[in-house]
């Protein structure tokens, strides 16, 4: 009886040592991966903080940098300047003031806090500033006022016949930077965005009182040691905490995160007693048990990498299409205005060629931003039929000048292989991709081949049919068998930190998956990288290049223009409303604008209008809203959408069947557009 009991004892033993030591090696890990867990989210968010503040201050410079073209600025006429920067001022409500100094003479020329012709000292603020500029010739971030006028500024140069003339500074309200912050920060957390010299910008504790103050100890320490990681201190509340940094190469700004202790000591504590409990369980179960907890700790790892590359993805792809939308809108007035000017100097062949030439440079820049919409997912591949010889032709200058004179570039073609279905634009932005890798891979020279073949499909998972395989081989330095596995994984790189994003090849794949095709890689360590992209064959024929013919008179062109159809326009880009308002009035209709819907919705109430006219994105009331009120106040009214506006799918979820016209746009586009709604409507 005694024997059965201490066998029921011993196999109940054996039966639960296996459970415990189970528990105690999962609790182990569990713990370490949380402190992993909560490090890793923390410093994701305090990039996450820097890149949008980035943003902000970019944007606030390009702003800047229409100014200094002003031409009040160049003739020196400071009155007109000084009052046109006050209409600046009323659409750029996060400007506290905008400060013109002399930058040969050091002097104050206007502050707009104070009426013209009552200058003052050079403030201290701006002397560091102006001494950058005056070496760099280049924009400046600063610093920090101290309070109770708390003020971040930033500065551009403005550059007559080369030199250095003036300088325009601008003055950020830092309730700018403390929404930003909020929008990342957990709720509840203390966090902070730092200057380059230590003071606060923004911090989610006592902000008024603390904004423009020098940091704690342990922040200035941590911004000097280095440009990211997690240091321990107290905040000048007492609390204490671990906190997660990451400064911007490029502001030198940075943002400063904090974690509790107890989510970072906690963890580490109780992982050593399990660890202890690990080590016992680890004379019964051996390496097999342990080697199975670490199997399933990295697929845990892989997802939470995996999750903060998502977040790092959405990040980039919304600040890159702000910048296209803001982009957009800057080319919609450029591209307008040329035009304008081309067809008022038709007799002047100099000026003429001179507009051309300012159209095609514009033209380049739209391009420029369908790539950053593409980069930002936000704008749908347009796949047809594309001629690669046509491509090569266009981008074979490209490259050489791409990859330098110590690489040899040869492009092959087969006769054969010359139609393909994919998008040109992304395509050719995807050989780009690959011929700079390529580059990168040959430091010291080498030889680029381009090529283009039939080919049969080489992936299971295409269907049977009729394929080009597009290739670019290399003889550079090429790649380990785990690099060429993850090459095309988002963020990935093997490249020094500030010299890729990571993105280069992902771009290349998905262009690749869109067109209805495959990618693949072949590398072998010093013997070079060959990457194939493999295509459908286009059979429809490819449609010759439409050339936009040149406005014509207003009543030659738009023969139903006329003064009886009156116009509403409505946009909040001052430059892009002036040149709808005066092309359409040059082709002969009544045009009356606003600036914003309640504007356009008070016109409304005193006259009726032919057609609405407004943009998409616009504050308060965007022009979707806008539409539908106005059409509620006329029912019937015909509503043209014009936008900029990064994200496609969601403009046209939200506009429905309206009509929309793409930004940028030219006078041709618009009066066309215009007259065939006109039309539409009388018919």
């Amino acid at each position: 009886m005694r024997f059965f009991r201490r066998s029921l004892i011993t196999l109940g033993v054996a039966a639960t040592l296996p459970t415990v030591v189970f528990v105690a090696v999962g609790a182990f890990y569990f713990l370490r991966a949380e402190r992993v867990r909560v490090e890793t989210e923390a410093l994701g968010r305090s990039e996450i903080a820097t890149m949008l503040v980035d943003g902000r201050l970019r944007r606030d410079l390009a702003a800047l940098g229409v100014l200094t073209s002003s031409v009040n600025l160049v003739n020196g006429n400071f009155r007109d300047f000084y009052f046109r920067l006050q209409r600046v001022m009323k659409v750029n409500p996060a400007w506290r003031t905008i400060v013109l100094i002399d930058a040969q003479s050091g002097q104050e020329i206007f502050d707009l806090r104070r009426p013209f012709g009552l200058p003052q000292a050079l403030a201290e603020t701006h002397a560091e500033p102006l001494q950058k500029i005056r070496r760099s010739k280049a924009a400046v971030i600063g610093s920090v006022t101290a309070p109770p006028d708390a003020l971040a500024w930033v500065y551009v140069p403005v550059l007559i016949e080369g030199q250095v003339r003036y300088m325009i500074g601008a003055a950020i309200l830092p309730p700018v930077f403390q929404e930003l912050l909020t929008a990342v920060a957990e709720p509840g957390s203390t966090a902070a965005i730092v200057d380059r010299d230590g003071k606060f910008v923004a911090r989610t504790l006592s902000f008024e009182t603390r904004v423009g103050t020098p940091a704690t100890s342990f922040v200035r320490q941590a911004i000097r040691e280095g440009d990211r990681g997690f240091y321990r201190g107290t905040t000048y509340e007492g609390l204490k905490n671990f906190t997660a940094f990451h400064t911007s190469p490029w502001s030198e700004w940075s943002a400063h995160l904090a974690v509790a202790s107890r989510m970072i000591d906690a963890p580490t504590t109780w992982s050593f007693v399990a660890a202890g409990l690990a080590a016992l369980g680890a004379l019964v179960l051996g390496g097999t048990l342990v080697l199975l907890v670490l199997r399933d700790m990295a697929e845990r790892r892989r997802a939470e990498e995996t999750l903060r590359q998502s977040q790092k993805m959405e990040a980039v792809g919304q600040l890159t299409g702000g910048i296209a939308h803001d982009f957009n809108n800057l080319l919609t007035a450029v591209i307008g205005n040329l035009d304008m000017i081309r067809t008022r100097v038709q007799d002047n062949e100099r000026l003429r060629r001179f507009a051309d030439n300012a159209l095609e440079a514009s033209r380049r820049g739209a391009k420029l931003a369908s790539q950053l919409l593409a980069f930002s997912r936000s704008q749908r591949m347009s796949v047809g039929p594309v001629d690669l010889q046509q491509l090569f032709n266009g981008i074979n200058g490209l490259i050489e000048q791409s990859v330098g004179p110590s690489i040899e570039v040869r492009m092959e073609l087969d006769p054969d292989a010359r139609r393909v279905m994919s998008d040109a634009n992304q395509l050719e932005l995807a050989l780009l991709n690959l011929a700079v890798n390529a580059r990168d891979a040959m430091p010291a020279g080498g030889k680029l081949i381009i090529a283009a073949r039939r080919a049969n499909a080489v992936d299971k998972h295409l269907p049977a049919g009729d394929y080009v395989q597009l290739s670019v081989t290399d003889t550079g330095a090429g790649m380990t068998e785990d690099v060429r596995v993850r090459a095309i994984e988002p963020f990935f790189t093997t490249k020094p930190v500030g010299q890729g994003t990571g993105l280069g090849l992902s771009q290349v794949y998905a262009v690749a998956r869109e067109s209805g095709g495959s990618l693949e890689i072949d590398s072998e360590l010093h013997q070079g990288t060959t990457v194939r992209l493999t295509l459908p064959l286009a059979t429809a024929p490819i449609a010759p290049p439409v050339t936009a013919p040149a406005p014509q008179p207003a009543a030659a062109e738009h023969p139903g223009a006329t003064g009886s159809a009156s116009i509403l326009v409505v946009d909040d880009d001052q430059l892009v409303r002036r040149f709808m308002r005066e092309s359409l009035r040059s082709i002969g209709y009544e045009v009356h604008d606003a600036h914003d819907g309640a504007g356009a919705l008070a016109l409304m109430d005193s006259q009726r209008f032919d057609l609405l006219l407004a943009d998409f994105a616009m504050p308060g009331m965007n022009g979707a809203e806008l539409a539908k009120a106005a059409q509620s106040k006329q029912p019937g009214l015909p509503v043209l959408i014009v936008s900029g506006y990064a994200d496609s799918a969601a403009v046209e979820a939200v506009l429905g069947m309206a009509r929309q016209l793409r930004k940028p746009f030219d006078m041709a586009e618009l009066g066309n557009a215009v007259a065939e709604i006109l039309r539409a409507r009388v018919h």
